[in-house]
């Protein structure tokens, strides 16, 4: 299986553009599959051309979730990929607000009910190499989610603090065995790997990529996420997009491969 960051916040080729946004594409004899599409939908077709990926060639769409930075590609995506199957959970189409006013539209809203062609309730098989699931309420610890300035708008028009119901994580078997592909891991990172090992049946993971959500984290709390971790036996660690710095320079004092997975970085699972 191969995977190519088409979006992401920092460059590793100078013919890509950066953005703050996210989009994957993988890709192996029996799976052509791009995870989100980007923020604006400038950097995901522009990279697209330049990585020469096929838009045509894609098979399955699938949203890690609703905010703007992974589905503001969705219209290009649609219409440069129109037979892909669509997939993201069902929630997705709650709407999203986002910064301290609640003002900000931070994106999911009604349009994602009719989008999706493949809605899903918990977890799917998308194709014979990846299952998409999201993690129940009652498998998260409260202590790995942070909802600061993210919303969620209810059926009766309150606002409250984004459940993050629609996260939604890839696991992805490989040449090297089994790989968890993360969008911002808004349900925490050690919630999806333990949900991935309890309900899938995994004991260690090749690769985690993605974003982390690390970024939330207070200086003070990192060494809490940073034990959690260490539960898991994990290979290499490839963190990006919501990450942030100091965690990324965390983790790599913890574990033995840590590695940016930049805009046009190749990673084989």
């Amino acid at each position: 299986m191969q995977v190519t960051v088409v979006v992401e916040n920092f460059c590793t080729n100078r013919l890509l553009r950066a953005e703050w946004g996210y989009s994957l594409y993988l890709e192996s004899d029996k799976t052509r599959l791009l995870l989100d599409t980007g923020s604006e939908g400038h950097a995901f077709t522009h990279n697209l051309k330049a990585l020469q990926i096929n838009p045509k060639t894609i098979e399955h769409i699938v949203f890690s979730h609703a905010h703007f930075d992974h589905t503001g590609g969705l219209v290009d995506a649609v219409l440069l990929a129109p037979t892909a199957r669509r997939w993201g959970a069902r929630s997705m189409s709650v709407q999203r607000w986002a910064d301290a006013d609640q003002k900000r539209n931070g994106g999911g809203g009604p349009l994602f009910s009719s989008i999706l062609t493949d809605p899903i309730d918990s977890w799917a098989q998308v194709t014979d190499e990846v299952i998409a699931f999201t993690v129940p309420q009652n498998e998260r610890d409260c202590r790995f989610v942070n909802s600061k300035n993210m919303w969620e708008e209810t059926q009766d028009g309150q606002i409250i603090p984004d459940t993050f119901a629609d996260d939604l994580s890839l696991l992805v078997k490989g040449k090297n065995g089994i790989s968890v592909v993360l969008g911002c891991a808004h349900a925490g990172l050690p919630n999806i790997l333990r949900y991935a090992q309890k309900t899938f049946g995994v004991k260690e993971f090749d690769t985690v990529l993605g974003g982390t959500h690390l970024s939330a984290a207070k200086d003070e709390e990192l060494p809490i996420w940073i034990e959690a971790l260490k539960e898991f036996s994990v290979k290499h660690w490839r963190p990006n997009h919501c990450t942030g710095f100091k965690a990324a320079a965390a983790m790599a004092r913890a574990f033995d491969d840590v590695d940016w997975a930049g805009c046009g970085r190749c990673l084989t699972l």
